[in-house]
């Protein structure tokens, strides 16, 4: 490309998915774009597929976890990150771990659903009460609550503590966390925590509760520290620019963000062209075996042919230690070792 420089153009989607695609059709209307990063936000998306396809201009969607953004024919789409089917089961697995390093069958673990009573929340539920079920785990609190009205989360803590929870998974926003979390240290409560990924693995939620936030772990997308990042020289030099210039780490959909924006380059680079069907066709091509960056996000396939998902990606455990979320589960893509929530020490061997 003879050394063009790259522009990145940021177009305001509104976070509403009613209007969203109303500044992505007036600039795409325009012409000039070579790719779109994102949305990681599934719902919009899913409203950008047609406009896409009207002018073919292909997108990398970040960290957008609904599988059904790859499944509706547009062929201009591409999903890197691990969606969200894969969430509850890396929980589910990471809970029959954890509960060998505690001396248990985890068909003993006492498990906890807490979610906020929305779309997202109620469909995290859904599919958790039924693979919990699938496997015979042991659901012994069930806890819905109305973010608008949410402002003391001590009663219903007070609940699941009654019940015997050992284990709660919890799909909340960071303001509904700072409650929940400030009612448990309150009530001197400490099960196990694995979050459905979201707030459980922003930056802010240190912000909110301090060194409280050690031991709580949560399943996401990606984690900054994990294997095929962390093997990744030029990612890990960008990883530490980030970090020094915003004074707080790269978090979970922040990496696939800049994972989309480096393979869209990595097409254009390839393509040796600037036409967006011609890079989307060299997208197509990228492979963990090819590509620089592919593997920096669990990407142990490629992008399927008919669908643009990444058949490599895989949801990943992340543990907060020293006030930063670190890799510790599955043990192919994790960098560091999962401590005792209760005394962020290694377990000892039983």
């Amino acid at each position: 490309m003879g050394g063009r420089p790259i522009q990145i153009e940021v177009l305001d989607s509104t976070s509403d998915a009613a209007t969203a695609t109303l500044p992505l059709e007036r600039a795409l209307s325009k012409g000039g774009y070579t790719s779109v990063i994102g949305n990681s936000n599934s719902s919009i998306a899913l409203t950008m597929l047609p406009i896409l396809e009207k002018y073919k201009v292909p997108t990398v969607t970040g960290a957008a976890a609904n599988k059904a953004v790859s499944e509706q024919g547009c062929s201009f789409v591409f999903q890197p990150a691990a969606t969200s089917s894969s969430f509850i089961p890396t929980q589910l697995d990471f809970l029959a771990e954890y509960a060998k390093r505690i001396g248990k069958d985890v068909k003993d673990l006492k498990l906890g659903l807490l979610y906020s009573n929305d779309a997202w929340g109620t469909d995290q539920s859904n599919n958790t009460r039924k693979q919990v079920s699938q496997r015979g785990l042991k659901l012994v609190s069930d806890e819905g609550y109305e973010g608008s009205s949410f402002t003391d989360a001590t009663p219903l803590i007070t609940k699941i503590q009654n019940a015997g929870v050992d284990v709660i998974l919890p799909s909340a926003y960071p303001n509904d966390l700072k409650l929940i979390f400030t009612a448990m240290n309150t009530l001197n409560y400490h099960p196990l925590v694995v979050g459905g990924g979201a707030a459980m693995t922003w930056p802010s939620l240190y912000k909110d509760l301090g060194d409280k936030v050690n031991g709580l772990t949560s399943v996401d997308s990606w984690c900054w520290d994990q294997k095929g990042a962390k093997e990744n020289t030029g990612w890990m030099e960008m990883n530490a620019h980030y970090e020094e210039k915003n004074k707080e780490f790269l978090a979970g959909q922040g990496g696939p963000t800049l994972f989309s924006i480096m393979l869209a380059y990595e097409a254009v680079e390839n393509a040796k062209s600037d036409d967006p069907v011609t890079v989307r066709d060299e997208l197509r091509k990228l492979t963990k075996d090819n590509s620089k960056w592919f593997g920096v996000i669990n990407g142990n396939g490629d992008f399927d042919d008919t669908t643009g998902l990444n058949t490599g990606s895989r949801a990943i455990i992340m543990q907060w230690q020293n006030g930063k979320p670190t890799s510790v589960y599955p043990p192919e893509y994790a960098t560091g070792e999962l401590l005792n929530p209760d005394t962020m020490k290694p377990f000892e061997k039983k």
